[in-house]
């Protein structure tokens, strides 16, 4: 009856079999470590993915501010504002009457995106155009606008048209002062240039609107506040708020 032949390990501590089993075992090893090298190489391509996902997101939801717009025609007015959420937006803005019912706006700023070392910047303009006045049949003042902008940054182009009525009524204070609350949905066509990790064009319409109050400490000086709902899916969901400060020369507030 034949015996199984071994040969004594070296140590003399366990029996060192020759033959396929050896053999098998050794690539079962090396094949388990490949699995797990292939695993590694899979997690840091998804982070990596994540990563870039999450840095182009960031950079066309930043296009997205407050309108600060009141329902009325300004004669001339400058702001300075300061706009937070998918980053932090630093924004002038400059209304110039053209007509005793129209004026024109021009926008300006730099955006600080979150999640990302760089800056895109902004500008953009618009046309504000009366439709109605507050009277004591009518309690509403309703100014038309329309207006364009476009950002660029990292290699890509966010542009926005938005169409919107801005709609409010101004409340008298002591002392001359006055507050106006106002809302301002606005419809936008918007398109991204090299959108998205395949970095292709995209547009879509979309509806957003303001929330915002005004409030009037002078003819001069005003202080003015909005919060920002978009309804983009390419530009961002997110919400933002500004603050902002307006001021009007002395010789304009006196046609105001």
């Amino acid at each position: 009856m034949s015996q199984l032949r071994h040969r004594a390990s070296p140590s003399g501590d366990l029996p060192r079999f020759s033959g396929r089993g050896f053999a098998s075992g050794r690539a079962g090893g090396v094949g388990a470590v490949g699995a797990v090298g292939g695993a590694n190489v899979r997690r840091a391509l998804l982070v990596a993915l994540m990563a870039t996902v999450s840095a182009r997101g960031a950079a066309a939801q930043a296009f997205n501010y407050p309108s600060l717009q009141l329902p009325s025609v300004s004669t001339r007015d400058y702001t300075a504002a300061l706009s937070g959420g998918p980053g932090t937006t630093a924004l002038f803005q400059w209304r110039e009457g053209w007509t005793a019912t129209r004026h024109v706006e021009v926008d300006a700023g730099v955006i600080d995106r979150k999640g990302s070392q760089r800056l895109m910047v902004f500008a953009g303009g618009s046309v504000g155009q009366d439709v109605a006045r507050a009277t004591k049949d009518q309690p509403l003042d309703l100014l038309l606008t329309v207006g364009g902008g476009v950002a660029v940054g990292s290699g890509e182009t966010l542009v926005r048209i938005p169409v919107g009525l801005s709609v409010g009524h101004r409340f008298a204070l002591d002392q001359g002062m006055t507050v106006t609350p106002y809302v301002h949905p606005r419809v936008s066509l918007d398109a991204c240039g090299s959108c998205g990790v395949a970095e292709r064009r995209r547009s879509e319409v979309s509806l957003n609107f303001d929330l915002g109050v005004s409030l009037q400490v002078s003819p001069q000086f005003a202080i003015r506040a909005a919060g920002a709902f978009s309804g983009s899916d390419l530009l961002g969901t997110e919400d933002s708020f500004a603050v902002g400060f307006a001021w009007t020369p002395a010789a304009m507030a006196k046609q105001q």
